[in-house]
């Protein structure tokens, strides 16, 4: 059996990163994460909420990911219990809103992570104005831009399952 690599964690953008956009991932698609989870500690970050994150990847999605931060990460689950959220509507009161305060993007589940040397994130939309771009260009991230979940298969598997 694989061992785990300590102080790496490989995180995922859900639509077009892991399944089409807006559709449910493929069986083949959660078998593999499955498998990635044997040797890296694995999370998902989507802009959606748990319930469309959890029709995407299934009803137990908090429990099949080490770490999963839907709303760009302002609700956080660690081995399936909730470590952490923060509500816009807190925030902003009863205002109906359409972007994000600064710093409310897909970064902000970097907070829950300081424990991982190595972050690397796959996702989609990294270019310049895609909700996947702030993470990519994180110092504290390793980003890599996929073109499908099909990509990122391939990308994971030689850069995690490659001996």
């Amino acid at each position: 059996m694989a061992i785990r690599k300590p102080g790496l964690i490989a995180l995922f953008d859900v639509d077009g990163t892991l399944t089409a956009p807006r559709k449910v991932a493929t069986p083949k698609m959660l078998e593999f994460m499955k498998e990635l989870k044997k040797v890296v500690t694995v999370g998902v970050v989507g802009g959606s909420d748990l319930s469309k994150i959890s029709e995407q990847l299934g009803k137990s999605v908090v429990n099949d990911y080490d770490y999963v931060f839907s709303e760009n990460g302002l609700v956080a689950h660690k081995d399936g219990k909730l470590i952490g959220t923060q509500s816009l509507k807190s925030f902003l009161g009863e205002k109906k809103v359409k972007v994000f305060p600064q710093g409310w993007d897909k970064t902000y589940c970097l907070r829950y992570l300081e424990e991982f040397q190595e972050i690397h994130f796959f996702g989609d939309k990294t270019y310049k104005g895609g909700n996947d771009h702030e993470i990519y260009e994180s110092e504290r991230t390793e980003g890599h831009t996929v073109t499908s979940p099909e990509d990122t298969v391939k990308q994971c598997k030689a850069l995690f399952m490659s001996n």
